[in-house]
């Protein structure tokens, strides 16, 4: 029996895989226009459900469905969850105005961390102006390389202070760089208990109550690394929803 050529197989493959993402894309539209005839219905709790349930498809448009979610979970009067899918929108495409709506809602219920101090604004206006920023500080980085070339093409000595701070200049880009996968944010989705060792059998340092808003800083296993009180804690990922990035 002749064997099928590698070639012939690869293009079947080929032509299964395009099959199959076509049929899955297919019943995904199909399972969000079923979501938002019952949301144009309002019948919220069901369209929640399927929202939820395609939420994480890549091929879905997300800040009209962290939008609905929102409006949905607002109308039900469930805050903490309004914030989150807020909050996910918020970092798609950053606004005062969502800002604003944020911190509104969180004053009502009196929940933190949704206020503009230093921090809240600082990572607000970086999330906001991210590829701005990081062109700018590249461009910056491309013409002071550019200059420290054409001294050494000229044989001019350049100064260690100089490098010195060339290198300073290429470590805070690196870690501008690097925020957005080191740094995270998430809402706390049940009351939560901070403990000063990333452990279940360590003591609890403090607790967190539903619907606040927490920075993360890193993770080990099942336990993310936050400041509370300026205090280094640790909090289990379960009790929270991390916030897109």
């Amino acid at each position: 029996m002749n064997k099928m050529p590698n070639y012939l197989i690869k293009i079947l493959l080929l032509f299964f895989l395009i099959l199959f993402q076509a049929i899955d894309i297919k019943a995904q539209n199909e399972i969000a226009q079923k979501g938002d005839s019952l949301f144009s219905a309002k019948q919220y709790s069901e369209a929640a459900k399927i929202y939820e349930l395609i939420f994480a498809d890549k091929s879905v448009n997300k800040e009209n469905l962290n939008l609905k979610l929102a409006f949905i979970y607002e109308n039900m009067a469930d805050y903490p969850r309004t914030l989150y899918y807020l909050s996910n929108y918020y970092n798609l495409k950053p606004s005062d105005e969502v800002f604003e709506k944020m911190n509104k809602i969180a004053l009502e219920n009196k929940f933190m961390g949704f206020e503009r101090n230093d921090v809240n604004f600082i990572l607000m206006l970086y999330q906001q102006y991210f590829v701005i920023i990081l062109y700018l500080l590249i461009s910056i980085g491309v013409i002071i390389l550019f200059i420290f070339y054409r001294k050494k093409q000229a044989n001019v000595r350049i100064n260690k202070k100089h490098l010195w701070i060339m290198g300073l200049f290429l470590v805070i880009l690196l870690v501008l760089i690097n925020v957005p996968n080191s740094y995270k944010s998430a809402i706390v989705n049940q009351k939560a208990y901070l403990r000063g060792l990333p452990s279940g059998g360590a003591p609890i340092t403090g607790q967190i109550s539903e619907g606040n808003k927490i920075n993360i800083f890193g993770q080990q296993d099942i336990w993310l690394r936050t400041l509370h009180n300026n205090k280094v804690s640790f909090v289990n990922k379960n009790d929270v929803w991390l916030i897109q990035n």
